[in-house]
């Protein structure tokens, strides 16, 4: 009697491990799945992380990701609660799409364009991990239907931003944040020499190529002066760049060795006081109005990198009052 009351105990034991396990296992794998910790989070598990974010951005329900206690959510520099603004906003994901990540740091970054109640925008994103937990998620939205639609208007991101970069052709951490660097020093110093261009680099801002564009109405045009047909560092060398009078802070968050991207986002400055360039062979070009009031500009900006040239630029903006903060000053990145 005591031996067949053991086995049915067994038996009863075994029963309940089944349940837990289907009942908490299940959402255990689950979780395990969707968060890591920096040091055991690989590349493929980051991009799986933001794949995992955006899926319950777009579901409009935060309880699908697993966040630390005391994470940290801006949009637009705001810091805001999980689940507000955009999360509530968004109707849907759009057809441009670019990853890039750092296991070392953890973080992950993305951009793409999106649909808010039906219309056209740009999102970018930026996630940090720590202790297997997301901890850290910025965003920037760039809300102008007709720059997202000129984005996707590309049909996919260049493709040197999907392209993993061969040995040969790989520089260290220290030496992509140096190349990365050296193009905010060249926009404050109107200086493109300075900058490791390599001479096919294109830049595209907010879903507009501003260099190699002999098709483009720019803001500087006078005559037949159109620094938005020229190289980027002709361009840049051209002095028209002079109302940025500061880019600060610069963060510079994600370094991706595998892709040699570098991605971080910078607070440019503008104090609205800087009525013309003083363009060689044209003389004074007029600052188009935009310029002429104070004001704040944050960027998230990446830069593909290539042997130690600058192969490709990409970014979104978005207008700040004069002197804004980041949402994340003084925060240790």
């Amino acid at each position: 009697m005591k031996k067949a009351f053991g086995v049915l105990a067994c038996v009863a034991v075994l029963l309940l491990c089944e349940v837990a396990f289907r009942l908490g296992g299940t959402a255990a794998v689950g979780r395990d799945s969707r968060v890591a910790s920096e040091a055991s989070c690989d590349y493929s598990c980051l991009m799986g992380v933001m794949e995992q974010y955006l899926k319950a951005l777009a579901s409009h329900d935060p309880s699908q990701i697993v966040v630390a206690d005391q994470v940290k959510f801006t949009e637009n520099t705001i810091p805001l609660r999980l689940g507000s603004a955009l999360w509530g906003t968004i109707s849907g994901l759009g057809t441009y799409s670019l990853y890039f990540a750092d296991p070392q740091t953890g973080q992950i970054g993305f951009e793409g364009t999106i649909r808010e109640n039906g219309t056209p925008a740009i999102l970018l994103v930026r996630l940090r991990l720590a202790n297997h937990k997301i901890s850290e998620i910025e965003t920037l939205v760039h809300r102008n239907a007709q720059d997202a639609e000129a984005l996707e208007k590309f049909g996919h991101p260049n493709e040197v931003w999907l392209q993993p970069l061969p040995a040969s052709e790989r520089t260290s951490r220290e030496e992509l944040l140096k190349d990365a660097q050296l193009y905010f020093q060249g926009i404050l110093h109107s200086s493109g020499d300075m900058v490791p261009f390599d001479p096919r680099c294109n830049r595209i801002l907010d879903g507009y190529q501003d260099t190699n564009n002999p098709a483009a109405k720019g803001w500087f045009d006078k005559d037949s002066f159109k620094p938005d047909a020229m190289g980027i560092r002709e361009n840049m060398n051209t002095g028209v760049w002079t109302y940025i009078k500061s880019i600060d802070p610069q963060r510079y968050l994600v370094i991706d060795e595998k892709m040699g991207i570098v991605f971080g986002v910078f607070m440019f400055n503008h104090p609205g006081n800087v009525k013309w360039a003083d363009v060689k062979g044209v003389g004074r070009v007029p600052m188009p109005p935009v310029t002429q009031r104070p004001s704040s500009v944050e960027m998230g900006e990446f830069f593909k990198i290539e042997g130690g040239k600058i192969r490709q630029i990409e970014g979104i903006s978005v207008a700040l009052p004069y002197g804004a903060s980041t949402g994340w000053d003084g925060q240790q990145q």
